[in-house]
């Protein structure tokens, strides 16, 4: 005989609720997420938080993207993918996936120059 499976929440969180990045937003927190995003940029900025940083600056490019506002998107993914330590520490992987989408918020925006900087590193991968 097996028990259904249980997850005590009233004393740990549900896993969902765990990692706030993987949950689905309301287009109604958009505006609200993008306030505390920036905030906390600023907050993990003063403390040389490097990782941190990079990680709600691409976090808020996305919302951005789902709100097809695709200047300051592109403005957020080109400050973590020029000067990111993802490219320093050879996360390949991470930054295959960043060059296509500044490749698409170039493209977006109309910005030719980025477009065929983001297209000469693929070509050289």
């Amino acid at each position: 005989m097996s028990l259904p499976p249980l997850y005590d929440t009233f004393l740990i969180r549900e896993p969902l609720r765990d990692d706030p990045f993987a949950v689905t937003h309301n287009p109604s927190d958009i505006p609200t997420l993008i306030e505390v995003y920036s905030k906390s940029i600023s907050h993990f900025t003063e403390r040389n938080r490097e990782r941190a940083v990079e990680r709600l600056q691409y976090e808020l490019a996305l919302l951005y993207i789902r709100e097809q506002k695709w200047n300051k998107a592109l403005r957020f993914l080109l400050a973590v993918y020029e000067g990111s330590s993802w490219r320093r520490e050879g996360w390949w992987n991470l930054l295959g996936l960043l060059r296509e989408q500044v490749r698409d918020g170039a493209r977006a925006c109309g910005d030719a120059e980025v477009v065929l900087r983001a297209e000469w590193e693929g070509l050289c991968d």
